[in-house]
C-alpha cells in the first residue's frame, strides 16, 4: 500500500512540474516588455496629457534622474522649460528655472543626467559663429532653485562647407572627475584643418573647461552623412554607440584634445530597422542590451548586444495609439532607468510630437519560478528514494 501511494505521489508532482513547464515556458522563459501602468495612461502621456508634451515638434529628447527616479524634459512649447516628471506616475512634479536659456540654432534640446543627479541640457548649435556658440547647462540637481550655470560653451569650428552641428544626439556619463558627454548631429561636408567632417561626434568635459574632443572621418563610416546624429549612449567611458538607422555603431575612442583626431575605431555595427534611431544601453543580470524606439511609429525594440556583430532583437514593444502626428526630425529620446529588480528594468522612449512612453523589461525568468520547480523535482526525488527502499 505504501509503495501505491508513493507512485501515486511521484505521477502527481511529475504531471504538475510537466503543468509549470508548460505554464512557464512560454512567458517565463521569454523575455519581455510591458507597460509600466502606473505611468500616465497605461504606460503613454499622450500629446497634450500636460503642457510640455507636444505634437509641435519641441521635445527633441529626454534624461532620466538616478537619484530621484524621474524624467527630465526640455520643452520649448510655449517657453524655455525644463519639467521634471514623475518617474512612476508620468504627473510633473516641478519645472526647473531657465533665466538665461538662449540663442543656438535651438534653445534646448535633450537632457542628460550624472550619476549624481546633476542636470545638463545642450542647446542645438549649427554653424560657427562667436555669437551663438553650442553651449550646455547645467543645474545641480532638481532642488536647484536657481537659474542654470554653463557646463560648457565653445564656438563650432570652421568647414570649408557645410557646418558642424551638435546635439541632436546627447548623452551623459559618469559623475566627479569621470563626468563627460557626447553629442552629434546633422553631417557636415567639407574638412576642416585638411580632415573631413563626415560622421562625427563630439566628447567633452563639463567642468567648465570646455575641454573636447571631435572624432570625425572614422573608418567604416558613412561619407554622405553622420552615422552618430540621431542616437548616442554611452557604454563605458571610452565607448559609444551611434545611430541614425538601419546600423548603429559600436566606437571605441581614445582620450584627446584636439580637433583633428581620428582615434575612433567601429568595433561592430548592430543591424536594425531604418526608423530606428534614438537609443540606450544597458546591462541586465550580464546580458548587455541596446533598446530603440522608432521614430515613424514609436515601437521600441530590445536587442542583445553581448557580441554588437551578432546582435538578437529580443523583444518589442508600445503603448501609444491611436493617430500618430508624424515626427519628420526624427528625433526623440529613450532612457533606461529604475532597476526593479535584478532580472528587470524600466524604460523610458519618446519618439518627437508621439508622447512619452514607460515600459518594464523583464530579462529573465523569475527566481521564484526556478525555485518552485527544483522545490517539486526534489519532491520527486525524495518520494522515489523511499519507493528503492521499500522494494529492497
Amino acid at each position: 500500500m505504501r509503495h501505491t501511494v508513493a507512485t501515486a505521489r511521484t505521477a502527481i508532482l511529475t504531471a504538475a512540474v510537466a503543468i509549470l513547464a508548460v505554464a512557464y515556458g512560454a512567458e517565463a522563459f521569454a523575455q519581455t516588455l510591458s507597460p509600466l501602468t502606473s505611468f500616465g495612461s497605461n504606460g503613454w502621456l499622450a500629446p497634450g496629457s500636460n503642457a510640455y508634451v507636444t505634437t509641435d515638434n519641441s521635445q527633441r529628447g529626454l534624461g532620466w534622474n538616478p537619484v530621484t527616479k524621474n524624467i527630465v524634459l526640455p520643452s520649448r512649447s510655449g517657453g524655455n522649460f525644463v519639467a521634471i516628471i514623475d518617474g512612476t506616475t508620468g504627473a510633473v512634479v516641478k519645472t526647473m528655472d531657465t533665466t538665461g536659456v538662449s540663442g543656438g540654432t535651438l534653445a534646448m534640446m535633450g537632457a542628460g543626467v550624472s550619476d549624481d543627479g546633476q542636470i545638463y541640457v545642450p542647446n542645438l548649435q549649427s554653424g560657427s559663429s562667436s555669437l551663438s556658440p553650442f553651449k550646455i547647462y547645467k543645474w545641480t540637481g532638481e532642488n536647484d532653485t536657481a537659474a542654470p550655470t554653463t557646463a560648457f560653451s565653445q564656438v563650432n569650428p570652421a568647414t570649408t562647407s557645410g557646418a558642424f552641428r551638435f546635439a541632436d544626439a546627447f548623452a551623459v556619463y559618469g559623475s566627479g572627475t569621470s563626468l563627460k558627454f557626447a553629442a552629434a548631429g546633422t553631417t557636415t561636408s567639407g574638412s576642416t584643418d585638411g580632415l573631413p567632417n563626415n560622421s562625427n561626434f563630439m566628447i567633452g568635459a563639463l567642468d567648465g573647461s570646455n575641454t573636447n574632443t571631435i572624432y570625425r572621418n572614422i573608418p567604416n563610416t558613412l561619407t554622405t552623412s553622420n552615422d552618430y546624429r540621431l542616437g548616442i549612449t554611452f557604454v563605458d567611458a571610452d565607448t559609444v554607440i551611434g545611430n541614425q538607422g538601419t546600423s548603429a555603431k559600436y566606437t571605441d575612442f581614445v582620450a584627446a584634445t584636439t580637433l583633428s583626431n581620428t582615434g575612433a575605431i567601429v568595433t561592430g555595427s548592430i543591424a536594425m530597422g531604418a526608423a530606428d534611431r534614438p537609443l540606450d544601453y544597458t546591462v541586465i543580470n550580464g546580458q548587455a542590451l541596446l533598446a530603440v524606439v522608432n521614430t515613424n511609429s514609436s515601437l521600441i525594440s530590445i536587442y542583445d548586444i553581448t557580441n554588437p556583430a551578432a546582435a538578437a532583437l529580443l523583444t518589442t514593444g508600445s503603448t501609444v495609439s491611436g493617430f500618430l502626428t508624424g515626427n519628420a526630425n526624427a528625433t526623440g529620446g529613450l532612457q533606461w532607468g529604475e532597476m526593479l529588480s535584478p532580472t528587470s528594468q524600466v524604460l523610458y522612449a519618446m519618439s518627437t510630437n508621439q508622447g512619452v512612453q514607460a515600459m518594464v523589461f523583464q530579462a529573465v525568468p523569475e527566481p521564484s519560478t526556478y525555485a518552485m520547480m527544483a522545490g517539486a523535482f526534489a519532491a520527486i526525488g525524495a518520494i522515489a528514494s523511499r519507493q528503492r527502499r521499500s522494494i529492497g
